[in-house]
């Protein structure tokens, strides 16, 4: 009988345990996003990425000369 209570009191303090990591978490989390929106950065984690052959790099007439001359 001692047993079950010490494991259901042991329980009982893990759970105790990881609902303060969880809390602690969230807030880290928290933290982070009103960090962000206070101070934005540009490395946001965002990629662009563009191909060489995109119309943003050049017209159909400067990518087919410079394909020319290679």
């Amino acid at each position: 009988m001692a047993d079950k209570k010490n494991k259901a009191s042991e329980s009982s303090l893990d759970d105790k345990v990881l609902q303060s990591i969880v809390a602690e978490i969230e807030q880290l989390a928290k933290d982070v996003v009103k960090d962000y929106k206070d101070k934005p950065s540009e490395m946001s984690g965002s990629i662009t990425q563009v191909h060489e052959s995109s119309p943003f790099l050049a017209t159909r007439e400067e990518r087919l000369l410079k394909a020319e001359k290679k």
